[in-house]
Formats: structure tokens, C-alpha cells, sequence
């Protein structure tokens, strides 16, 4: 009965009320990464396959967009994307169940590569079910290998094989795009530094934080000082008098 004693102006008027409030919400969500010294985007770097060369997937994603290659691509890899004023931090991960559950419950994307040479293993398969139900933010598939696959004109018929097994799991997923086009890479760094995390709710509902760097105490004297964990606290507001939980230590 009241949506019906609305008149148009009011109606029109509480449309544009609530794209003010859904624009506020994204804007703030993306606050967080804004700035020189904003916080960076973690983006996890998922092999489908064990012939994946991951640090060949980093490398093409930055010559992309004309950053550096003299850094470190084995473990974590920070770097300042100019084009779009924006930090993004590479977290790679080996072909391996456990491995990858850890390295996506703290991502705000996840690159899943796949390999063009040969099928997804059931392997592959429990892994992309596991981290799937475990929760996963924004997903991006990018092909390794295309280059490699003869006659060319079998390519495209390879891309819409891999999109079809992807939507297996991903329905929302329309494209995969090949690491050996420089555009398409530039696409795929382009996406991850301008959209937006949907986040996942599970671990937005407290305070986490993607642990950057670890100092550890100097033991050499008598007084032994505190360990300090350096990072970007995310999720809720972390509260410095209580008690904080490291994986592994405690």
C-alpha cells in the first residue's frame, strides 16, 4: 500500500537515494587501495597444472604495463602499477592442494592458469572444487601456451574448450585470455586494478591481515624483544589490546 500512495518524484527519489548509498559503499571499499601508499591488491596466482610456469605468468602480466623484471618472483612480489596508480602484490602458488587453499583465503583475486597443451587433471579438478567451497573473490582465467598450439586456427577452438570447462565451476566466467598477447595481459592487470573485491564474507567479518614481512627478536643479549609482523590490517577494525592468531605459531 505505501509503494502505491508513492508518487513518481518519490520514487524516483529513493531510486536515486539508494545508487547514492551503493556508490558511497564501493567507493569506500576501494578507499583502502588508494594513494602511493594504499594498500595493495593481493592477487594469488593459481596453476591448474604442473607444468605451469608461474613465474613466466607474473613476468608477462608486468611487461604489460611497462614494470621492471628484476624482482624477486618466488615468493611474494610488490609493485606500483603507474598507468593506474595502483599496488598490486603476486602471491604464487605451487600446484598443490593445501598450498593453494592458503594462498587464496587471503586473496583479493585469484588468476587460475591454465594449461593449453594438456587437459586439467582430476587433480586440478579437486583443487579449483576445494578452493571454490572454501570462498574466492573476484576470479580471472588466463591460458598459458597459446602461442604453441598448431594449425592457428585451432587456437580459438582451444579458448572455447577451456571457457566451457571453466564454467563448470565458474558460471559467471565469458572469457579466458591468452598470457602470450600483451593486450590481454594488459586487460587482466587493467581488471585487477580497477574493480572492485566482492570479498569474501566468511573472513571480511573480522580482522585479518596478509603478513608482509617478519622481524624477528635479537636474541644475542639478555633482553628479548617482541616479534614484529608487519602487514595492511583488512576486514574489521583490529583492536591492538587483544589477542591476535597467527597460522602456524599461534
Amino acid at each position: 500500500p505505501h509503494q502505491q500512495l508513492m508518487s513518481k518524484l518519490d520514487r524516483k527519489n529513493q531510486a536515486r537515494q539508494k545508487q547514492q548509498v551503493k556508490r558511497q559503499e564501493k567507493s569506500q571499499a576501494a578507499s583502502i587501495f588508494t594513494g602511493q601508499n594504499g594498500a595493495p591488491r593481493q592477487v594469488a596466482i593459481v596453476p591448474l597444472s604442473e607444468n605451469i610456469d608461474v613465474a613466466a605468468v607474473i613476468r608477462a602480466l608486468n611487461e604489460s604495463v611497462d614494470v621492471a623484471n628484476d624482482l624477486s618472483i618466488d615468493h611474494l612480489t610488490r609493485i606500483r602499477v603507474d598507468r593506474f596508480k595502483q599496488n598490486i602484490m603476486y602471491t604464487p602458488s605451487k600446484y598443490d592442494l593445501i598450498h593453494a587453499l592458503d594462498v587464496c583465503r587471503v586473496a583479493d583475486f585469484v588468476v587460475l592458469v591454465l594449461p593449453t597443451d594438456v587437459e586439467v587433471t582430476e587433480e586440478g579438478e579437486t583443487l579449483l572444487r576445494s578452493i571454490e567451497s572454501q570462498g574466492i573473490s573476484n576470479v580471472l582465467v588466463v591460458a598459458q601456451g597459446l602461442d604453441q598450439v598448431n594449425p592457428q586456427k585451432k587456437r580459438p577452438q582451444v579458448i572455447s574448450s577451456l571457457v566451457s570447462f571453466m564454467n563448470h565451476f565458474f558460471p559467471t566466467i565469458d572469457k579466458v585470455l591468452s598470457l602470450d598477447s600483451r593486450q590481454e595481459c594488459s586487460n587482466v592487470v587493467r581488471n585487477l586494478c580497477t574493480a572492485t573485491p566482492k570479498g569474501i564474507r566468511w573472513r571480511d567479518d573480522r580482522s585479518w591481515m596478509r603478513v608482509e614481512d617478519v622481524k624477528w627478536p635479537d636474541a644475542q643479549g639478555s633482553l628479548v624483544d617482541d616479534v614484529v609482523v608487519t602487514g595492511v590490517v583488512r576486514g574489521k577494525g583490529l583492536k591492538a589490546d587483544r589477542i591476535a592468531h597467527i597460522p602456524g605459531w599461534g
